[in-house]
């Protein structure tokens, strides 16, 4: 998923928490999502890929087809082109993490990508279709499944297990992903919401008057947050409300309760005020200053020590900024997701050999790991440590400066402006109030911006003096006035309704702030909506139920068997379901005293073959057979397991499934051959090999052939051309010629090897096969003129090839017409042995028969 993609869900949530009708236009969830966009039931079977356009660099006019039925067994060596055609088809097929098909990352051009698909649906004619990769893939071809290293179904993941991921549980994981991914979002959200709301709030209302009634609501503990329009009306006085203020004003300037109320409401905002001053103060203080501006100097000096650690420990590293600050940043989030995922202490990265890399996810060499270790060891050093230490003191007290809340100017003005209409002198004492808090909010800016020119902190104490006696003034004042007033019905309702229209009048001039309040308190509720909507339980609970209807006992029962199958039985695993925050966690567990870590204990090849037997256990209960893709599945695998492998895959296509294997083992190769001829008419089978050619490019096709390294008649043919192409040189003293003859006659060395096992012994023993197949002995027998041919073209052959020639005998190099002669020599006695072969055939094949008795 993109990021444009997860801002328009994130739109969208927000719209549903505030019941908005303004929605991002997305596409639709269908079928095809969930890998089951078409109806059809019929078998599928995929028959052609390619001609391939702009995709991969993979050469033009080439066709890889596939057999319908059996095996269609790819060959390619590494860096051939294969994995271009695996990556196709895991966007064309059922496939969990398709990757994207790019160009020519090298030549980069705007020409489009293109692939020409040919399929089967049943008995139906093929199908044509250009393909472009940005659109879907026809939904037949979602029958057939792809297994390779990044797309297994069952996976060792960094987790320490295996996940099962079905369709129907796999969407709704993906689900979850997104949905926690937006609720860590959410809640940053929250918090700088909850931030921005403490700041201090007006005080100084009446108690009972409607304004204390509206700011009760504008509380984050509410649920009845006001409307705007509400808090615009109350803030409006009408001219009839403004003439009724007057009259009252009028009428109860001397009611000493009317005036005990506003003095208890000047010194509610007398000891509030005090608290801001005392913690501002505080806050701010010369102390304050000298500590932060150490932690700055600090700061600095550690962060010069760490750079000059840095480039003396990392100067041959890959990249020459290794341990600046910048990489510090990545190494740290790298940490902190380890400890959030639970696979790693807080002292740093995973660095044993075959630890899981936190980037890449894939298992750490002998290399990564001994470059994670220097880093750990980097980052656990003192100035390392002392620089982080220093890091985090400074950010503490920037943080503690960011969060101190300093009401405006204009907050003290409107709620001091009654307070300083009692006398001159409090009026003197409010307009020191304002300047008070307006140098202690310059100060904090200055402090937190690090100017060289830092104000000087006002001594406050005569201010805080006045203020406190002030205090204690107003509250005795208050309490004489009560005592004093006289209290009937009507003039009580007079003194409330006074109160009242005052507050309606403070409240006007701070209206901004309290529109502002409201915003963030909707904006707070809003958030919190949105982090219900997005609440991962409702995902979890379906994807439990989702887990008891389509993992059963007898997919417990097939992941056993095919462990058995290939043989890791002697490992104790366990089938362990699970759901959290939204994620499938089927999983196959080891089943230890405690938690341990499966590449820890499982070696690579272990974890490749129990991935592929989870794979083959997901498809197992597919009743129609259809297609499976497996892309190199025996990495990692030692001999017997490969064998096992392909009796378990030969066995597939036994059944009649369509079986497509790319490899690039011989090994795996010739055990699947071998198979493959054990089983019969069952298993028909097609080679082909992928390579790249200097003419071509890479995914070069050749059908019906074997591998180079395997093919006789192939190594004389590419001989007899290189040879054919040496015809044309003229300039034989050149260190290019040197290495011309060195390769052409190491090879040709390696097929007079291929030639003795292939047409001497006549395949009665081959390498990379286990059987020795006694019965082609009927067409073996060397000669003495046999073994005087290849003693002598060895020996030819050898001495131009891997051997460091004698002082003595440094010969001039061969030319053409000479490397020619020799390769002419290997093709006569091939011809020759071919006829030989015939002779001997047919001379003993009278030797398996008995002699016939002659009757008299």
């Amino acid at each position: 998923m993109s990021d444009d993609d997860l801002v328009a869900i994130r739109k969208n949530v927000i719209a549903a928490a505030r019941s908005s009708e303004e929605l991002v236009e997305g596409e639709c969830l269908d079928g095809g999502h969930l890998g089951i966009s078409s109806n059809e039931t019929r078998r599928t079977a995929i028959l052609q890929l390619g001609p391939v356009e702009n995709i991969d660099r993979l050469a033009p006019n080439q066709q890889l087809r596939f057999a319908p039925a059996g095996i269609t067994l790819v060959y390619g060596e590494n860096g051939s082109g294969k994995s271009g055609y695996t990556r196709i088809a895991k966007r064309l097929c059922r496939s969990l993490a398709a990757e994207d098909l790019r160009g020519n990352v090298f030549a980069e051009s705007g020409n489009a990508r293109k692939v020409t698909v040919r399929y089967r649906v049943g008995d139906d004619e093929p199908i044509v279709l250009e393909w472009d990769p940005q659109t879907a893939s026809p939904g037949v071809l979602q029958q057939i499944s792809v297994f390779d290293s990044g797309n297994a179904r069952l996976y060792v993941d960094n987790k320490n297990r295996v996940a099962y991921l079905p369709k129907e549980i796999a969407i709704l994981e993906h689900h979850g992903e997104i949905c926690q991914r937006l609720s860590q979002g959410f809640a940053m959200d929250e918090k700088t919401s909850i931030t921005r709301i403490s700041v201090p709030f007006s005080t100084g209302y009446s108690p009972g008057s409607s304004v204390s009634a509206m700011l009760a609501r504008l509380d984050p503990t509410t649920t009845d947050l006001p409307k705007s329009d509400e808090l615009n009306t109350l803030a409006e006085l009408s001219d009839t409300e403004r003439g009724e203020l007057v009259d009252l004003e009028r009428e109860l300037a001397t009611d000493q309760v009317a005036m005990a109320a506003a003095r208890r409401r000047m010194v509610a905002l007398l000891g509030r005020i005090d608290e801001v001053l005392v913690g501002l103060e505080e806050a701010l203080s010369n102390e304050f200053q000298v500590k932060l501006a150490a932690a700055r100097a600090a700061c600095i000096e550690a962060d010069k020590a760490v750079r000059l650690s840095a480039t003396e420990r990392f100067a041959n590293e890959p990249f020459k900024n290794t341990g600046t600050d910048a990489w510090q940043i990545l190494f740290e989030a790298a940490r902190a997701f380890a400890v959030s995922s639970g696979e790693q202490s807080d002292e740093g990265l995973p660095a044993v050999e075959g630890d899981l890399c936190l980037l890449c996810q894939e298992p750490l060499s002998e290399a990564g790991a001994s470059r994670i270790g220097r880093f750990n060891d980097f980052i656990s050093s003192e100035a390392s440590r002392l620089a982080q230490e220093t890091r985090k003191q400074l950010e503490e007290l920037l943080g503690a400066l960011r969060n101190l809340a300093i009401p405006s100017d204009h907050v003290i003005s409107e709620n001091f402006a009654t307070y300083a209409e009692l006398d001159g002198a409090r009026a003197g004492v409010a307009a020191r109030l304002v300047d008070a808090v307006r140098d202690l909010g310059t100060r904090r800016d200055a402090l937190a911006s690090g100017v060289a020119e830092i104000p000087a902190l006002h001594d406050l104490s005569e201010l805080l003096g006045i203020v406190r006696n002030d205090y204690r003034q107003l509250e005795a004042e208050a309490e004489d006035l009560t005592q004093s007033a006289t209290h009937a019905m009507r003039l009580d309702e007079k003194r409330a309704r006074l109160a009242d229209l005052r507050d309606r009048t403070t409240f006007a001039a701070n209206l901004p702030s309290m529109l502002q309040r409201r915003d963030d308190l909707s904006a707070l509720q809003c958030i919190r909506r949105c982090l219900q909507l997005v609440n991962t339980r409702a995902v979890s609970t379906q994807i439990t139920a989702l887990r008891k209807e389509l993992v059963t006992a007898e997919f417990n029962k097939r992941i056993q068997s095919e462990i058995e199958v290939l043989d890791l039985q002697h490992i104790p695993f366990q089938l362990q379901e699970t759901s959290s925050g939204g994620q499938n966690l089927f999983s196959i567990g080891l089943k230890g005293v405690k938690h341990v870590k499966n590449n820890q204990i499982l070696s690579e090849g272990e974890q490749r073959a129990l991935a592929l037997a989870c794979f083959l256990a997901e498809i197992g209960d597919d009743r129609e057979k259809y297609g499976m893709i497996i892309d190199d599945p025996v990495s990692s695998l030692d001999h017997i397991r490969m064998r096992r492998v392909a009796r378990r895959l030969v066995a597939e296509a036994a059944k009649g499934r369509q079986v497509v294997l790319f490899t690039h083992n011989i090994v795996f190769f010739n055990e699947i051959v071998s198979e493959a001829a054990r089983v019969g008419e069952r298993t028909p089978l097609v080679k082909t090999v992928i390579r790249k050619t200097d003419a071509a490019g890479f995914g070069v096709i050749e059908e019906d052939r074997e591998p180079w390294i395997a093919d006789l008649n192939v190594r004389i043919a590419d001989l007899r051309q290189r040879a054919k192409a040496n015809a044309a040189l003229t300039d034989y003293d050149t260190d290019s010629y040197r290495r011309l003859v060195k390769d052409f006659y190491s090879d040709l060395r390696e097929t007079w090897e291929r030639a003795v096992e292939e047409l001497v012994l006549n395949r009665t023993v081959v390498r990379f096969v286990p059987d020795v197949m006694t019965q082609r002995l009927r067409e073996v027998g060397v000669d003495d003129n046999d073994y005087k041919t290849i003693f002598h073209a060895m020996k030819q052959v050898s001495e131009r090839s891997g051997h460091d020639m004698s002082y003595g005998r440094d010969i001039p190099a061969p030319r053409p017409n000479d490397m020619a002669d020799d390769l002419k020599l290997l093709e006569e006695f091939c011809a020759s042995y071919k006829t030989k072969k015939k002779l001997l055939a047919a001379s003993r094949e009278k030797l398996e028969a008995p002699v016939k008795a002659l009757l008299e």
